[in-house]
């Protein structure tokens, strides 16, 4: 029987379910998100690492809703002297990415805190960007967390969230077959539970339209902010810096 999944609209979600799923899919996740985006998720992590332009030199850099640990293991690839804090609320997800980063050989960049966006246990403007792949249509109040990610970044800093977002036009209509149908027979094939990649079509239709998210940006403290769409607008990079002062 299939998993109960979580409900797409974060306002009427229970808590935890979200949390449950992500504990069910981590021993899967790598493997059918490669299978799902035919491999193109490497690439969008590469474009999102480049996106946050860190500076060169010693940075400190949060990778929120870390996952697995791909962005983490792609930042300390690009940036040698960078240390990254790998942040999820779901301990699995810190394990595989913790055994991730030891696997390529930056254990000793990276630390791993258990935690929620909307709580950050770390003090104001300590870090020198931050990123989200794929996690942020997740989070129950997103512009909560938006301030919360903006509280702990240094001035200009920047956010950059890559994400699943609406495509428009004929592409919406081939996007609703394909994360209808063809992304949970994937997940089953791979192991994963039908139900909880029908839970990824209904937040792609659920997440927000590009201007409501951009204003969401604008409203937690961030300025300069763009939206890079790929994949026929299938997916996202969102943008932002901290506004200084």
């Amino acid at each position: 029987m299939n998993a109960e999944k979580p409900i797409a609209d974060p306002a009427k979600r229970e808590e935890n379910s979200v949390k449950k799923m992500f504990s069910r899919i981590a021993p899967f996740y790598d493997a059918i998100n490669r299978a799902m985006t035919f491999g193109l998720d490497v690439l969008w992590r590469k474009r999102l690492v480049h996106t946050l332009a860190l500076p060169d030199g010693k940075t400190c850099v949060a990778d929120l809703a870390c996952g697995s640990g791909d962005v983490a293991a792609e930042i300390a690839k690009q940036k040698p002297d960078a240390q990254i804090v790998c942040v999820d609320f779901c301990p699995p997800m810190l394990e595989a990415a913790k055994a991730k980063l030891s696997k390529k050989g930056f254990a000793n960049r990276a630390e791993f805190v258990e935690a929620d966006c909307a709580n950050l246990p770390f003090g104001g403007e300590v870090f020198d960007g931050a990123t989200i792949a794929f996690g942020f249509r997740n989070f129950r109040n997103r512009g909560d967390c938006l301030r919360e990610i903006a509280r702990i970044l240094k001035p200009s800093a920047k956010l950059c969230v890559l994400e699943v977002c609406r495509a428009n036009g004929i592409f919406w209509k081939i996007q609703k077959l394909f994360m209808g149908v063809f992304v949970p027979n994937v997940a089953v094939l791979f192991g994963g539970k039908r139900n909880d990649y029908v839970y990824l079509a209904e937040t792609t239709l659920a997440y927000p339209p590009r201007a409501d998210v951009e204003k969401m940006f604008r409203d937690a403290g961030f300025e300069n902010v763009q939206t890079r769409p790929m994949a026929f607008g299938f997916v996202s990079i969102t943008s932002g810096e901290k506004i200084e002062g």
